[in-house]
């Protein structure tokens, strides 16, 4: 697969990726909370199950008591106990 212009100066320079390919940068700390930076914004909401819009991807996730504690125009903090994340193709 060939790579863009921004990939190659982005790897020329040791960039992260995230920063200039606008890709996004999943933070878990054990099984209750999460951080989703580069996000493009919430396509569903319950107490068990987050969509987020990401630049090519949906991020999903499942669990039991989910909370959006911290919403940014950067990133999300996403709370509860946390049993799966799955990247959907948009």
């Amino acid at each position: 697969m060939k790579k863009s212009k921004k990939e190659r100066v982005t790897e020329l320079l040791d960039l992260p990726k995230e920063v200039l390919l606008d890709t996004p940068k999943l933070t878990v700390y054990s099984d209750n909370q999460l951080t989703v930076e580069n996000y493009g914004g919430i396509l569903e909401y319950t107490d068990c199950y987050i969509r987020l819009k990401t630049a090519g991807k949906t991020i999903a996730v499942s669990g039991r008591g989910l909370e959006l504690r911290a919403i940014t125009d950067v990133d999300v903090l996403v709370e509860g106990s946390i049993s799966r994340i799955d990247y959907l193709t948009v």
